[in-house]
């Protein structure tokens, strides 16, 4: 069967997808329609299904597995599915080739190398920074290890959220030996910086917004569990505690790390760690947006289609130069 990595534009095909995202919607005319995007373990496509009555076989929704027949085309130099059938995947897929790890994205990187990497970075810290980060990456692995950066901007995937921490992580480690910075701070920071996703998003059916993320934002949700566990029981050898300004300060890079008022932060960056925590956690969101839009998208052309988040469009060509033991022509 077909996947969304290898689509052609003019292609009719049958492929089994998830539903990454469903709305109802009316066009200018007042007629009802359906815009999905559908995902599978190679990317993720937006579809139509232009007659709902009839191409629609029994309930749909966001996170449903489906079986879809449809046709490829161009839409404004991007590749959209036109839907000719859709229906939710049935015992009998299974034996023509079904599977539901075929159907969703997930990082291409090792969990469990990414995890004992990140567990090796928090134990090298200061004994008592050690101690607390180990706490709650022990606390939440079983989350950690599975759950996507974001609904939909960077690392939206399964894994996403462990492959951009470590990412931001071991960018922190640079940058606290290029500008003697604390280390411990900026390492603590980097680590829980986006902890509170894990109380922001859900990933049961499609990746949506829990209530509390909604109401509250996975900042405030971050700084709640980083200042709950500062003084939780058993995480520290009995008479010891991090330093009261050492908390305060990691809970200001917690508070920083989004940057500016506009992108949902509560405090700008107002210390040296909350500055290059903050550019190091968007270079990192930014470079996963750009990778992911050049391996997306399927024109022929030298740059991609506009990718609306960043309000641009990026180039697709390789580097300028030859290889250095390139043969003389």
């Amino acid at each position: 069967m077909a996947n969304i990595a290898t689509l052609k534009e003019g292609e009719r095909f049958d492929a089994f997808f998830k539903i990454r995202e469903y709305e109802a919607r009316q066009s200018r005319a007042g007629r009802e329609y359906l815009d999905l995007t559908l995902e599978d373990a190679t990317g993720e496509v937006p579809a139509k299904v232009w007659e709902p009555a009839t191409q629609v076989q029994g309930a749909i929704g966001a996170g449903d597995f489906v079986k879809v027949r449809a046709a490829s085309e161009n839409y404004q130099g991007r590749l959209q599915l036109r839907v000719d059938r859709v229906r939710r995947v049935n015992e009998q897929d299974y034996e023509s080739g079904f599977k539901p790890e075929d159907c969703v994205q997930r990082t291409p990187y090792d969990i469990d190398v990414m995890w004992e990497e990140a567990k090796r970075i928090a134990g090298g810290c200061h004994p008592l920074v050690a101690a607390y980060l180990t706490a709650i990456l022990d606390a939440y692995e079983e989350k950690f290890r599975e759950w996507p950066a974001a609904q939909r901007i960077h690392h939206p995937y399964l894994g996403g959220l462990l492959e951009h921490t470590l990412s931001v992580t071991k960018t922190c480690l640079y940058l606290a030996d290029k500008y003697d910075v604390s280390k411990d701070l900026l390492v603590a920071g980097a680590l829980l910086h986006d902890i509170g996703k894990l109380e922001e998003l859900s990933t049961e059916g499609a990746t949506h917004y829990t209530a509390a993320g909604r109401l509250l934002g996975h900042i405030v949700l971050g700084r709640d569990i980083v200042r709950e566990w500062a003084g939780r029981e058993g995480v520290f050898p009995e008479g010891e505690a991090l330093p009261e300004d050492f908390l305060l300060h990691l809970e200001h890079l917690i508070l920083s790390h989004q940057g500016q008022p506009d992108w949902g932060t509560v405090k700008v960056p107002m210390s040296a760690e909350a500055l290059l925590l903050h550019y190091a956690d968007d270079m990192d969101a930014k470079f996963n947006i750009l990778k992911r839009a050049v391996a997306e998208d399927k024109g022929d052309e030298d740059f991609t289609a506009k990718n609306y988040v960043m309000a641009r469009v990026f180039y697709k060509g390789g580097p300028p130069l030859p290889p250095e033991n390139a043969p003389d022509v």
